[in-house]
This record gives C-alpha cells, sequence and structure tokens, in this order.
C-alpha cells in the first residue's frame, strides 16, 4: 500500500515536471521545506550518485568528475565537509578533495522561509560556491538537492551501492527538475580505488 502512494506522488511530480516546465525555479515544484540540518551530522557519508554537474571541485582548476562523495568531518558551528571525487590523469585514478564551511541560513523571500546549507571555500576569499537547498527526502536513502547558486542538482545516496543500482532511486530520477541534463557519475573505477 506504501509503495503504490510513493509511485503515485513520485508520477505525479513527474508529470509536472515534464509536461508543465513553465516554472522558473525546482523551489517552486518542491513547495514544502524539509529540514537540511538532519543531513550535516558528524561522519556521515553521502554518495554523489546523479547530478547536473560535469566538473569538480567546486572552485577552479575543474576537471571531469565521477564517483563523487561528501563527508561531514565537524558537526556543529562551523560545519566542515571534505568533498572528493575521482578523475584521470595521464598518471592514471586520482581522488581530488577539497573542504568547506557550510552554514545553515535562512532564505525569507519566498511565502514560507526555508533553510538552505550555504558552502564556502576554506581557502582564500571563502566564496560562496553553493546554496543547497533540500528538496526531496526519501526514508533515509537518498536526498535531492538544489544549488540555487548555480542552478544544478545534485542527488546523495546515504549508502554506497553496486554500480547497477546506484542512481536508480527516486532523488536521482527527479534530478531532472532542474531542466538541465542530469548523469550518473559512477562508474568501475569508483569500486576500485
Amino acid at each position: 500500500m506504501a509503495w503504490t502512494i510513493k509511485v503515485a506522488v513520485l508520477c505525479a511530480i513527474c508529470h509536472l515536471i515534464v509536461a508543465n516546465n513553465t516554472y522558473k525555479s525546482p523551489l517552486q515544484v518542491f513547495k514544502k521545506p524539509f529540514d537540511i540540518k538532519s543531513l550535516f551530522k558528524l561522519g556521515k557519508t553521502y554518495y554523489v550518485a546523479a547530478t547536473t554537474v560535469r566538473k569538480g571541485p567546486l572552485e577552479f582548476p575543474r576537471y571531469y568528475a565521477s564517483c563523487g562523495e561528501v563527508k561531514v568531518e565537524k558537526g556543529g558551528v562551523p560545519i566542515i565537509i571534505k568533498r572528493r571525487f575521482l578523475h584521470y590523469t595521464k598518471r592514471g585514478w586520482n581522488w581530488l578533495e577539497a573542504k568547506y564551511n557550510v552554514s545553515i541560513e535562512t532564505d525569507s523571500t519566498e511565502r514560507k522561509p526555508r533553510d538552505y546549507a550555504a558552502v564556502r571555500s576554506m581557502h582564500g576569499m571563502k566564496a560562496l560556491v553553493q546554496t543547497l537547498y533540500l528538496l526531496w527526502l526519501e526514508n533515509n536513502t537518498c536526498a535531492l538537492l538544489y544549488n540555487k547558486h548555480t542552478g544544478d542538482c545534485e542527488s546523495w545516496e546515504f549508502t554506497k551501492l553496486p554500480l547497477k543500482e546506484i542512481g536508480q532511486s527516486d532523488c536521482s530520477k527527479l534530478t531532472l527538475v532542474c531542466q538541465k541534463r542530469s548523469s550518473i557519475r559512477y562508474i568501475e573505477e569508483c569500486y576500485k580505488h
């Protein structure tokens, strides 16, 4: 019964997204705010299964990225996360890592105030690189995030699934809400390195 309701809700959301592309922001489609603070618990690791972003890290220089991971290294204030991804060089596959400060802020420009995660680089000018809004949270299995700063979407899986299963969650399918091409960023090398 619950599965049937879940499928019906997902179909209704997909119909709204595909049939009526008149919205300017995914925040208009997903109006109910979720608690983004719940994602930033100490020691938690997420796997960026599907995304509209092709290159990383969040600042320059940027490389084609695969196997994205986000780890919460420090809870509290400030929150510190480490993002890493695998990329190919002349010497083979290498992990690139970058750390960021995260602060939970409130956006009051909409009718309902909504919390978001302001992600800033930890070096140089401490530039704002992401404003992450939690659009959808699926029974502690995945989260759909929208970066209002760039207009991109990411699906974070809560566990590292086998290659054939990663990117098959509802959150990954809903990345099409950003009206950009989304792709699954996991390949065989993600499980070898």
